[in-house]
């Protein structure tokens, strides 16, 4: 029996002192709010008021009530998407179809809803993205999808990734070329990264192109457009693969370098594609990650036409 008692008496005490500090808390809490209460109402009696003159009684009405609360924001959390809160937030959350001016037709009538590429039409207004964010350098189209985005560019390649085109904060981000590509006359790679968004927007969509019955089925081409010029590239790798950078090289020490990447991302594909390429080949590369965050989804296409 002793030794029974001190195997108790210790979990007597800490519950005992548990519920004095529940009392105590709830005690104060409940003074502090009929406080506030009659400061700006200046009544006694109100039905708030009294609500909480009960609980100094009964502790445990209140702490019952603090479940119900929590259990509710929990399940708030749980089941209301997430982008209702983005919406909701104090900043400004982006969407590009504020600034987006492109007027494309990537469908012909007769073709049963593919794509024909002899009918894309694009029209972009660069001085109004320009007058809106300086940093505009291009606008790229993904065919058969609905990326559609001007592009960004700034000294570096962390900015963009938690700003969107309005230069507000934004956990989608913005589409934005590598910091290191030039555009007046385009790199051997131009490099352009977004997010991978599950509401489909950003670089969401890229996940098409994994879906070989859609691949096979489309006119698998990127539009780049800038203020001068409209470039049309053809894709010819698409892989996921760890987080590395070596796709993401922008400068070789010859041409030899050169080719033996461009056959390595080619390598790389999940599809056969027929594309040929050389020292002279201009590629772009569109990169996010993948859906669980640890890799990196890659997209590489081959230049293949400018006016």
């Amino acid at each position: 029996m002793k030794l029974l008692k001190k195997i108790f008496l210790p979990i007597h005490y800490a519950m005992v002192g548990f519920s004095l500090t529940i009392s105590n808390l709830q005690l104060f809490i409940c003074t502090i709010i009929n406080k506030i209460i009659y400061i700006f109402t200046r009544k006694k009696d109100t039905k708030i008021q009294k609500f909480f003159e009960r609980q100094k009684d009964s502790p445990e009405s209140l702490l019952l009530v603090t479940l119900y609360i929590v259990t509710i924001i929990s399940l708030v959390n749980i089941f209301v998407p997430k982008s209702s809160f983005e919406q909701s937030n104090k900043v400004k959350i982006f969407t590009y179809q504020n600034v987006s001016t492109i007027d494309n037709d990537t469908t012909n009538e007769n073709s049963g809803g593919q794509e024909n590429s002899t009918t894309y039409n694009a029209n972009v207004d660069f001085d109004s993205l320009i007058s809106t964010n300086s940093d505009t350098v291009a606008y790229i189209i993904v065919k058969g999808t609905n990326i559609s985005y001007p592009v960004v560019q700034t000294d570096n390649n962390d900015y963009y990734l938690d700003h969107d085109f309005n230069h507000n904060y934004s956990i989608k981000g913005s589409i934005f070329a590598d910091y290191r590509n030039t555009f007046d006359n385009l790199s051997l790679n131009t490099i352009i990264y977004g997010h991978h968004r599950l509401d489909n927007t950003m670089f969401g969509p890229l996940d098409k192109l994994f879906n070989e019955s859609y691949y096979q089925n489309n006119t698998n081409q990127i539009m780049l457009i800038t203020k001068d010029k409209t470039y049309t590239f053809n894709i010819f790798s698409v892989y996921e693969i760890d987080p590395e950078v070596y796709y993401l090289t922008t400068s070789f020490v010859s041409e030899n370098a050169y080719i033996n990447f461009l056959n390595t991302l080619k390598s790389r594909s999940i599809y056969n594609i027929n594309e040929t390429l050389d020292k002279n080949s201009k590629i772009i590369t569109l990169s996010t990650c993948n859906t669980d965050n640890t890799g990196r989804l890659v997209v590489h296409a081959k230049l293949v036409g400018e006016y």
